[in-house]
């Protein structure tokens, strides 16, 4: 079995890929800085013996020291990805978003690795106009019009170095267009939390929700379980080539913000029948797109991969996973 090296092991992505490495029996170095990642994502693997983790920052040159043998696939899923922080705070998203990309490419031709996966976004569509088309395809972006978003514009930053990075050195590159992920241990210590997970913690705790704008915009969902299936799809199609791919995953099909919330709100009344339907409807988020939906035709030619989990279902096994970890129970 290969050696992986995984950055952002402590987050939601990245722990369930490193999971899905070590259960089929290659061996994981994760690096993770704890800043957006947390040590309970791993609990379940943390002493697994193939697995080796290191609490380190991307950015720094040293970062992968520990790491005393070569790796096979760099898989690079640590970033910045929330849309309000790259606008506030440009910098620091810069400098984690492409600095450290260019660092971790780095730290792979040092270490031998014939191939690197790149965690890019969906974003990249985003043109903040109403003439976009839908679904969106690989080649559709970058362009004149796309992208906008300042986290759009870092990670398409990253990207294109990361292409031309591989070819230079010979290295082969997968990117990973994500849309909206979602599942049970996502990320809701956000100040803006993932919809999915946002909605279904406030009607537990009795809170009303919250939805930016007037809940039309629509998002394209996939559920971390298809997502870690397209991470081993390309794993098993891709690794010993050397050329540059880019792959959108999504689910080819979006929902509106309103549409999201009745999900949330039916799943959860089967948990807490008295569960508050009242929603707040706040200023829109500025310079956010009216709408994504991907074309998953690639994944599903090249890969031979498709979503597998309807969205009805995701949410259900959602909304059943944060009720299980509710105050610890």
């Amino acid at each position: 079995m290969a050696r992986h090296l995984v950055s952002g092991c402590a987050g939601f992505l990245a722990s369930h890929l490193a999971r899905r490495l070590l259960k089929e029996g290659h061996e994981v170095f994760g690096l993770d800085n704890l800043e957006c990642g947390f040590m309970e994502n791993m609990s379940d693997f943390i002493d697994h013996p193939k697995f080796h983790f290191r609490r380190g920052d991307i950015r720094d040159k040293w970062c992968c020291d520990n790491i005393h043998t070569t790796i096979d696939f760099v898989w690079h899923l640590a970033a910045r990805g929330e849309l309000y922080f790259c606008r506030d705070y440009t910098e620091e998203a810069i400098d984690v978003n492409i600095k450290g990309t260019l660092n971790i490419l780095k730290q792979a031709k040092k270490l031998g690795a014939r191939h690197f996966y790149f965690s890019d976004t969906s974003a990249e569509y985003d043109s903040f106009t109403e003439d976009e088309h839908f679904p969106t395809a690989e080649w559709m972006a970058p362009n004149t019009m796309t992208p906008m978003g300042y986290y759009a514009i870092t990670k398409m930053a990253a990207s294109q170095f990361v292409r031309s990075f591989g070819k230079t050195n010979n290295i082969g590159t997968t990117l990973f267009r994500y849309t909206n992920i979602y599942g049970p241990s996502m990320n809701l210590q956000r100040d803006i939390p993932p919809v999915v997970g946002s909605f279904a913690k406030r009607i537990f705790n009795g809170e009303d929700c919250i939805i930016y704008g007037d809940g039309s915009k629509r998002r394209d969902f996939l559920h971390i379980d298809d997502l870690s299936d397209l991470h081993l799809a390309a794993l098993n199609n891709r690794q010993d080539k050397r050329d540059s791919h880019t792959f959108n995953g999504g689910s080819g099909q979006n929902f509106s913000i309103n549409q999201v919330w009745e999900h949330v709100y039916k799943s959860c009344q089967k948990y807490y029948p008295n569960a508050s339907g009242k929603i707040i409807y706040n200023d829109d988020q500025p310079n956010e797109a009216r709408q994504t939906l991907v074309n998953i035709d690639k994944a599903k030619e090249h890969l031979n991969w498709v979503p597998k989990i309807s969205f009805d279902d995701g949410v259900e096994k959602t909304v059943k996973g944060l009720w299980e970890m509710r105050d610890g129970d």
